[in-house]
């Protein structure tokens, strides 16, 4: 059998034909077109989520592009996000998280009840804190004060990261009743 495959192969040379080891190159030249944004069309709906991942003190910004009805018309050149934004949006911030965590059960909202160092758990977060709108404001911030080894945070909302981490802090220090002084801030919208 393999001396039928030789032969095949000498066939092959002998008529003209090349043997070719590995991998070709596979071009059928249909190259796509560059994408062409609008740079004036109005800035879709984002909402982000801040989740923390409590083993480690890993803060994750979530980013999420809610598609607008046909009849909303863009309000300072940004699309309006829906009023409520439906629970399972939540739930797939959250697995941004549990993606990179070894424990799923670490990850929660990284906006925190006061005694949250006490019950590390997702029950003891709240969901809607912890996300922007771009609809309202473009950046979302993060301020946390540590417990240990477990960073305890809040969320604020503004439209710059200055805004957003005073909003983030002042939400901190009234609900943890201390000072926050760890800090951060990401935009809403997305690349």
């Amino acid at each position: 059998m393999w001396l039928s495959g030789v032969i095949a192969a000498l066939g092959l040379l002998l008529s003209g034909g090349v043997a070719v080891a590995g991998p070709q190159a596979f071009d059928l030249h249909l190259d796509v077109p560059p994408i062409v944004a609008d740079s004036k069309a109005p800035a879709k709906c984002t909402v982000t989520y801040l989740i923390d991942d409590t083993a480690n003190n890993d803060v994750f910004a979530a980013r999420m592009r809610i598609a607008s009805a046909e009849t909303d018309t863009p309000v300072g050149n940004r699309m309006p996000c829906p009023p409520n934004v439906p629970p399972r949006v939540g739930a797939r911030a959250l697995n941004v998280c549990m993606s990179r965590t070894g424990d799923p059960k670490q990850c929660v909202f990284a906006d925190m009840a006061r005694g949250f160092e006490h019950e590390p758990t997702i029950n003891n977060t709240s969901e809607i804190a912890s996300r922007c709108s771009s609809d309202k404001f473009s950046d979302i911030g993060v301020a946390c004060w540590m417990s240990g080894k477990l960073s305890v945070c809040n969320v604020g909302c503004g439209n710059s990261p200055k805004e957003a981490v005073a909003q983030a802090q002042a939400r901190c220090q009234e609900k943890q009743q201390r000072s926050c002084p760890v800090t951060a801030s990401v935009p809403i919208p997305g690349p």
